[in-house]
């Protein structure tokens, strides 16, 4: 009796090869893949002509833009880092998009790049900052909220699982194999699952995160961590001489207003954030942008707005940025 028969070895050969073409032949779309978010260049392509390209890479997401490392002359950068608020339903679709088109009717070379990202929190907020300060931003808009620091937490956990040394993890060091794995956590094969199976999973992660958002402790926590976060990248900034415009998350409290509107809630970040402004840190909140009346028709869902409010509040940061002298000084109105 052969130990191993013809079925296996060929198995393992097909195994063998496709992890070698994994780690060697598809390295760029492989790099942070099982980082989730965490990988600090994952995204990013510098190339060598000079040219950055963002891209969707291990766990980030990136709307697909292109830029130069070195900021031309007479361009005035914009990078907004966020999550799926600030994203919006594209880049020209995003307070991104009608920030640059702002700026450029009032005669500035202005190049917004929209590097949020669904799901983000803090801290992988906070590796995108950091990464955006290598490309010579004029200004950084960071959009402030609090509703994804559970999301920072499981991938934090995912990212140390699959990268321990502990023997039950061995099996994940195969590019291949965790693969696999994410196929199932990224739910592309879902539809062909057991009805029951699907609600299973779907029930539990909701569970996880409702236990987790309903804990006190845990909520004191993921906002300590924000705050702290979020205060040392502002501290870097400055530092650094790059302004920085903080957009306060305002989410629909669906309490109605006598005139037919609904009240917006900063009470999250605004009592923390208020601190942090200082020569060259500004705040604005979606609830001074958007009344009642307007969120009544362009909030989605509890934090989700619509193009025309991403348009309210690129209006807005343009006016604040007028207003602290931020412009190039020819735009000033």
């Amino acid at each position: 009796m052969h130990l191993f028969t013809r079925s296996f070895l060929l198995f393992v050969a097909i195994l063998l090869m496709a992890e070698l073409a994994a780690r060697f032949v598809f390295v760029r779309a492989m790099e942070g893949r099982f980082d989730y978010g965490y990988h600090p260049t994952a995204g990013f392509v510098e190339k060598s002509d000079g040219e950055v390209e963002l891209h969707r890479s291990g766990g980030r997401r990136f709307f697909p833009q292109t830029f130069q490392k070195t900021r031309p002359e007479g361009v005035y950068r914009v990078m907004v880092i966020g999550d799926s608020v600030s994203r919006g339903k594209s880049v020209e679709q995003s307070y991104t998009g009608f920030l640059e088109k702002e700026l450029q009717a009032r005669g500035i070379q202005a190049e917004c790049l929209n590097l949020s990202l669904p799901g983000f929190g803090a801290r992988r907020k906070d590796l995108v900052i950091q990464q955006a300060e290598k490309y010579q931003p004029n200004l950084i808009i960071l959009h402030v909220g609090t509703s994804n620091e559970y999301e920072d937490e499981r991938e934090w956990q995912r990212r140390d699982d699959f990268n321990s040394p502990h023997p039950k993890n061995w099996l994940m060091h195969s590019m291949v194999l965790r693969q696999f794995y994410e196929m199932k956590t990224e739910k592309l094969y879902w539809q062909w699952l057991p009805r029951a199976v699907r609600s299973q999973a779907g029930a539990f992660d909701v569970n996880e995160e409702l236990r987790a958002s309903t804990d006190d402790n845990t909520l004191r926590e993921w906002k300590a961590r924000v705050k702290q976060v979020t205060a040392q990248a502002l501290e870097r900034l400055h530092k650094a001489g790059i302004p920085t415009l903080l957009v306060l998350q305002a989410s629909n409290t669906r309490q109605k207003t006598v005139d037919g509107g609904v009240l917006l809630s900063d009470v999250a970040v605004a009592d923390w954030t208020a601190p942090l402004v200082r020569d060259g840190v500004a705040r604005i909140s979606m609830k001074e942008v958007i009344s009642p009346v307007q969120a009544a028709k362009m909030y989605t869902d509890s934090n989700h707005v619509k193009p025309e409010g991403h348009r309210l509040i690129a209006q807005a940061i343009a006016q604040t940025l007028s207003e602290k002298g931020w412009l190039p000084k020819a735009a000033q109105k």
